[in-house]
């Protein structure tokens, strides 16, 4: 009887360490999705992160109380609309700016001109350089990609970081394979912080 009491106790034990480690997994799970690969750039200025649902950025914009939040997402995936067009409208109606800078080439295309990408750079560029803009978030659809590459453009413009400072900054947050991406890495390299800064216009 005793037998069968500790073996009951043991069994019920076990139960209650995996109910145990189950339900901090599924909140950490929940919080992954809902809160895709956020990160604290500079507190209180700019912040990064992949596609939050809904309630994710709710709780971000909640917590930090970002006045702009760049995408560099499609509005159309496949076909479908970007998930993101969802938190774009919900943005806009709280009157969050929204800035969408659609995916394109940092090579030239022709020789002697400026790859395609320097038109959503100076975009970019004019928003950091306005004091409204700030709490910025951005993002992209995994956090790690193009949010990289225009953190580490954030990082040498406003805040005089070096060029491989800002580039080990994006290894070290999960782009492993940006010294395989030559267009990319090659137009960070050569990046001159103030080149693309829109120009004010004449008075």
């Amino acid at each position: 009887m005793n037998r069968k009491i500790r073996i009951l106790g043991t069994m019920l034990g076990g139960m209650l360490i995996v109910a145990s480690l189950a339900v901090p997994i599924a909140l950490a799970q929940k919080q992954l999705k809902s809160q895709k690969n956020f990160r604290v750039v500079t507190y209180g200025t700019f912040y990064r992160s992949g596609q939050m649902t809904l309630p994710g950025i709710k709780r971000m914009v909640h917590d930090h109380g970002f006045k702009t939040v760049v995408t560099l997402r499609d509005s159309y995936v496949a076909g479908e609309p970007s998930p993101d067009l969802e938190e774009e409208t919900w943005c806009r109606a709280q009157e969050i700016q929204y800035l969408r800078l659609t995916p394109m080439a940092w090579e030239p295309i022709h020789q002697g001109e400026e790859p395609p990408v320097a038109a959503n750079l100076r975009k970019y560029l004019g928003v950091l350089n306005k004091p409204e803009s700030y709490p910025i978030l951005v993002h992209c659809f995994a956090g790690i990609h193009r949010t990289g590459a225009y953190t580490a453009l954030y990082r040498m413009e406003k805040e005089g970081w070096p060029v491989d400072r800002a580039i080990d900054e994006m290894r070290l947050l999960g782009y492993d394979r940006i010294d395989e991406e030559k267009d990319i890495l090659g137009f960070l390299k050569a990046y001159k912080p103030g080149s693309l800064t829109p120009k004010a216009p004449m008075p």
